[in-house]
């Protein structure tokens, strides 16, 4: 056992671009539950719990119940850090409107990775100096989840990229077949939500982002975290 974790850990930081999965907040605990089960664990570096509607509670019983699920996948919690730090979760993602990063550092562990959501290269300055180990940055491409807002496109994270030392992460209405033109901005991973909750086959969805992640050649600015 302790050796196909070391393996699993191995294969992971051989990788140069990181996949990370987020619930879409309208599914319930046992539908992601089901869905987490059919995925291939080791092939998601990171699943967001962003249930924003949820008490912090709930959060926990989704936190235990998805470790279960995805035992090779970390589990991070968005912006209820009460929760996260109940649960001992490694890591946690806030928005601007979350409780400001400085005061999530005093709460959490040292080894706890922070992560921020922006949206212009000015709000991924501040990230970074606010003390992020990485930062999400969209939407990319149109998506449903932001219907009727314009697509913030490649062209403006390729200046996130640009800007920051940081590990950025792109989200927003990425499929398998924008993969490549997403990390040719030198991005480090992307996330995805409703591309795979939603999906009639979310295990060969996940099996394809993988494929196409893992056979890239551009490189990462930042190594993915």
């Amino acid at each position: 056992m302790m050796k196909a974790r070391l393996l699993w850990e191995m294969v992971n930081l051989m990788r140069a671009h990181a996949l990370h999965l987020i619930t879409t907040g309208r599914q319930e605990l046992e539908d992601t539950v089901a869905i987490a089960r059919q995925c291939p664990s080791e092939m998601i570096d990171v699943l967001h719990i962003r249930e924003k509607h949820r008490s912090a509670s709930d959060i926990m019983r989704w936190h235990e119940a998805l470790s279960k699920a995805l035992p090779r996948t970390r589990i991070y919690i968005n912006d209820r850090v009460d929760a996260a730090f109940a649960v001992h979760a490694c890591g946690i993602h806030l928005g601007f409107s979350s409780i400001p990063m400085a005061e999530a550092r005093k709460l959490m562990p040292s080894d706890t990775r922070i992560g921020l959501s922006v949206h212009s290269v000015a709000e991924a300055i501040e990230a970074e100096q606010a003390g992020a180990d990485y930062v999400i940055f969209g939407h990319i491409y149109a998506t449903s989840s932001k219907a009727g807002l314009e697509p913030r496109g490649i062209a403006a994270l390729a200046e996130v990229v640009e800007a920051v030392e940081l590990p950025v992460i792109a989200i927003g209405g990425i499929e398998p077949d924008k993969v490549e033109e997403v990390l040719s901005t030198g991005c480090s991973g992307i996330a995805v939500m409703s591309s795979v909750f939603l999906h009639p086959e979310p295990s060969q969805q996940i099996i394809r982002f993988r494929a196409v992640l893992d056979r890239c050649n551009h490189q990462p600015r930042r190594l993915q975290i």
